[in-house]
């Protein structure tokens, strides 16, 4: 009896424990698990503050460097239009020295890159009135130019355009909607998508020609080196400062290596105005040359390219000045194809 007793009050004690024990039990399970759990949420809190200061700290970098690259972008900007007043200067100054222009003059000169703090600018100044314009091509009254219509067919095939491809552009200056052989007038822009009007009148640009039909940016290409655009059709093409194929196309009958050595002969020589060239290129003092009522050696319109560099930022401007008397002023200003400073030792 005494042995069951004993048992059975066993049983009952392992089934409702005293309290004390169950202090004891609870002392020896729960602060194990509380610092385990405290652990894994100090390890989870550091892990999620590591991560949004790397991101932080990401984020200010490149908004350090967006800000940077912005200000070295002004700089450039300034440093670029620094460049263009330079050139003006030049321009003024050179009105002082000769009362011709040619590619022996100041302006023409090409210069090294110059230094300017931690950038450096390159300049470079071209005669706008060595090419074709194309403006010239319409006459005051809305009518076509004769004259400079054949100038302009021999110039395109000498770039290896069709001459076909000058009705439309013809059309475009034209006040008239009667389109040429094989140009486009109001009705076929009209029916583009988005459609447009010819302008009808002078080209603003020389970007204009992409809204021509047909002149595509291959077409664009060749032409570049060889015609512009200027505020006015009365200007004449300087012989001093034109490319071969510009001479070629008003002088047709004139051989090509007669050309050549004109070109490599007036850098020192300049010609002085349509008697000299006439005897440079041999022609009859008393034969009518046509193309010798179209140049001229004294130029209106110059085109500045200046394109500066800050660091690795670099930025490009193209202005188109007209220089009347003393004064030269800018009449367009654009963003320039970015060169190389490499060129300045070309």
């Amino acid at each position: 009896m005494r042995g069951l007793s004993a048992t059975a009050r066993s049983s009952r004690s392992s089934l409702h424990p005293s309290p004390a024990e169950r202090e004891r039990e609870k002392n020896k399970e729960g602060p194990g698990t509380e610092r385990g759990a405290a652990l894994v949420t100090v390890l989870l809190a550091v892990t999620l503050l590591t991560v949004v200061v790397v991101e932080f700290t990401y984020s200010a970098q490149v908004d350090h460097h967006l800000t940077d690259n912005a200000f070295k972008a002004l700089q450039a900007t300034y440093l670029a239009r620094s460049g263009v007043n330079l050139a003006l200067l030049v321009l003024k100054n050179d009105t002082k020295k000769s009362s011709i222009d040619s590619l022996g003059d100041d302006w023409a000169r090409a210069l090294p890159p110059l230094p300017a703090g931690e950038g450096a600018v390159l300049v470079r100044v071209t005669d706008e009135q060595g090419k074709l314009n194309l403006n010239a091509l319409r006459n005051t009254s809305g009518t076509i130019n004769g004259q400079w219509r054949e100038v302009a067919e021999r110039l395109f095939e000498l770039q290896d355009l069709e001459p076909g491809l000058l009705d439309p552009l013809l059309d475009w200056l034209d006040s008239d909607d009667f389109p040429e052989p094989r140009g486009a007038e109001k009705t076929h822009y009209l029916s583009l998508t988005p459609a447009y009007l010819p302008r009808n009148n002078l080209l603003l640009s020389l970007g204009e020609l992409g809204r021509i039909e047909g002149f595509t940016s291959t077409v664009r290409a060749r032409l570049n080196q060889v015609v512009t655009v200027l505020p006015s059709s009365n200007t004449k093409i300087n012989v001093n400062t034109a490319p071969l194929a510009v001479l070629a196309a008003l002088f047709p009958s004139v051989d090509q290596a007669v050309l050549e050595q004109f070109l490599k002969s007036r850098g020192e020589a300049p010609v002085h105005g349509p008697t000299d060239l006439r005897e440079r290129l041999g022609f009859d003092p008393r034969s009518a040359i046509e193309g010798l009522t179209l140049i001229d050696v004294r130029s209106e319109f110059f085109a500045i390219q200046a394109f500066a560099t800050v660091a690795s930022v670099s930025q490009g401007l193209t202005v188109i000045v007209q220089r009347r008397a003393a004064a030269v002023i800018p009449i367009s200003w654009q963003p320039a194809p970015l060169l190389s400073m490499n060129e300045g030792a070309t």
